[in-house]
């Protein structure tokens, strides 16, 4: 059964003792079929998937688009690894809570939910109150 688009939109973190800064990666469902997954190393380069989403929920790879900067030497294998697993192209989205399963060239990579965001804008309603 293919998750709700809604489910799998947000952000998400995947944490590696390769690098020293999480990866952190938002999904989106632009419109339709049309979804990109963004992923960043603080301080490394943007990494930008354009997916297809077909009618029994798995995805194919439209186009990725990657900024060229260095990066800092602590991040440089972790962001390599990411680039060369998202290069194969996402297959597959699974949550499961607070959990997400990115598919891609037969491997999977777990992400954790990146609720900064949520924290954020909780002290700011704090505030107000």
């Amino acid at each position: 059964m293919a998750a709700s688009a809604k489910a799998l939109e947000g952000d998400w973190q995947f944490v590696s003792d390769q690098g020293y800064d999480p990866v952190k990666v938002t999904v989106k469902n632009i419109m339709g079929s049309d979804w990109m997954v963004a992923c960043m190393i603080p301080k490394g380069n943007m990494m930008a998937s354009m997916l297809k989403r077909d009618e029994g929920g798995k995805f194919s790879l439209v186009k990725l688009n990657c900024s060229n900067r260095e990066c800092p030497p602590e991040n440089k294998d972790l962001e390599a690894d990411f680039k060369t697993f998202l290069e194969k192209g996402i297959s597959n989205l699974v949550r499961d809570g607070k959990t997400l399963t990115i598919e891609a060239g037969g491997q999977q990579k777990q992400l954790v939910e990146d609720d900064v965001m949520q924290k954020h804008n909780e002290a700011q309603k704090a505030k107000l109150a």
